[in-house]
């Protein structure tokens, strides 16, 4: 072993024996499968178990349903926007949850009715409020303000609109902090602890173009454990109740959000579905059997879909030893994969065909940042140059969150069903990455090395 700085040998002692006895990549995909597929479509390259996440969503919605009279599962569209991910997930039964205008548009490409859509973002511009109630799609508002850009909006058009409020029941969700939103410092929702909700739904009754649907709460991502579920269900239950004693309203559904998590790391035995539900179901049915209804129980998972049925095979470009780390530098980065900068995200990384004695690396990206690591002190086999690397658990908030820096382009992307691997996005070209941006006449060069179409402005000065 070459020599290391003293925190890596003691993480190698650890890691020896794990990575000597590294598991299969996950699901049914072997390592040489895995290697085929880079090989046949190049790297970067995310690759989608779309048989594993048909069956996330079955086991989801059974566990749900069978807890629970009234169930409706949407698919939070942020994790993956992938059409085809996007389709597999409505051909299986799920709606759409949806942030933004560019969303909503893809829901209604794809066939969605407005009612199968909620739209559910903290800041609606007036455009995408006016696109809302013009497709008939369910808004949920996030604040006072928000509800009087929706009045505005349909007072104009004189159409009405189904509406939910996002209540904010401060619940620690006990994850990472950027991904926890339903605390009293967060941006989202509203206030539970005082009589906003309240006033927000009474201002809601005045208006006669809003139909009052539900209410909506959403504590985080990435949640492992059970007890912030349940405290969510006791508190949006009693907003519920006061909604129903002082206002008389009836909600259609109670919306609990997403966050179920899903095992980044070996080992990590996450909550089941029906865990969830057989503690959140009996609950709801208790807080409302003295309210004489029942609303329909919403859900909008998005990560426990998708996460771990994707794939982010890279390239290995070199391997580097210093006296005090070892580096992977692969042909992928933050650009492509941002979780581990920006979570301090933890994604479990193989190596495919590296047979090198068992070292400590950090894996890194080819971004021009410091901060462009990966993967930190983990023994793997010693690739080479060539080899392949495959991050795991990569399916959500992935391509998704990805960017263009450094001018790299985006990668491509296969789904895999059965037998049969497809390509659902093509690999970005040259072109692509310059195809919205004007170059200036007088700023243009006389000759464009590379360019397909030369300019052609006769009152260039050359």
């Amino acid at each position: 072993m070459k020599n290391t700085a003293l925190v890596t040998v003691f993480a190698s002692l650890i890691g020896l024996q794990a990575a000597a006895q590294q598991p299969p990549s996950t699901g049914r995909f072997s390592h040489d499968q895995l290697i085929g597929y880079a090989q046949e479509y190049g790297t970067p390259l995310f690759v989608y178990d779309g048989d594993l996440i048909t069956e996330k969503f079955n086991d989801f919605s059974n566990a749900f349903s069978n807890a629970y009279p009234k169930t409706r599962f949407y698919y939070a569209l942020k994790a993956n926007t992938n059409l085809s991910i996007v389709a597999l997930l409505k051909q299986a039964g799920a709606g759409a949850e949806c942030i933004s205008l560019g969303e909503m548009k893809i829901a209604l490409r794809l066939g969605y009715r407005g009612e199968d859509i909620l739209f559910t973002a903290s800041s609606k511009s007036p455009e995408a409020l006016a696109f809302a109630v013009d497709h008939g799609v369910v808004i949920n508002l996030d604040s006072l303000g928000d509800l009087e850009n929706l009045i505005a909006v349909v007072e104009k058009a004189e159409k009405k609109a189904r509406i939910s409020f996002r209540i904010n029941p401060d619940v620690d969700p006990r994850t990472h902090r950027h991904i926890a939103t339903g605390h009293k410092l967060s941006k989202f929702g509203i206030l539970f602890e005082n009589d906003e909700i309240i006033r927000a739904y009474r201002r809601a009754q005045e208006c006669s173009w809003l139909e009052i649907w539900g209410i909506h709460s959403h504590i985080g991502s990435q949640i492992l454990d059970l007890e912030p579920f349940v405290r969510n269900v006791e508190l949006v239950s009693l907003a519920a109740k006061r909604l129903h004693d002082e206002l008389g309203i009836k909600l259609e559904f109670i919306d609990l959000g997403g966050g179920l998590g899903i095992p980044y790391r070996d080992g990590v035995t996450p909550l089941t579905p029906t865990e969830v539900a057989d503690h959140v179901a009996p609950l709801l049915e208790e807080r409302f059997k003295d309210l004489g209804f029942l609303p329909t129980l919403v859900l909008e998972p998005g990560r426990f879909f998708v996460g771990d049925a994707g794939f982010l095979i890279t390239r290995v470009n070199s391997v580097k030893h210093t006296p005090y780390k070892n580096f992977i530098n692969v042909d992928t980065g933050f650009n492509h994969l941002v979780r581990p900068l920006l979570y301090d995200a933890h994604h479990r990384v193989r190596v495919l065909n590296g047979s090198g004695e068992i070292e400590v690396f950090d894996v890194a990206g080819n971004i021009c940042e410091t901060g462009d690591v990966l993967a930190h002190d983990r023994a793997l086999p010693t690739p080479k140059a060539g080899d392949y690397l495959v991050f795991l658990d990569a399916g959500a908030y992935g391509f998704s969150m990805a960017s263009e820096y450094n001018s790299f382009l985006l990668p491509a992307e296969i789904l895999v069903r059965g037998d049969t691997e497809q390509v659902i996005r093509r690999r970005e070209t040259f072109d692509d990455l310059l195809r919205n941006q004007i170059l200036l006449d007088d700023l243009a060069p006389a000759e464009v090395v590379g360019a397909e179409d030369r300019p052609t402005d006769s009152h260039r000065t050359r």
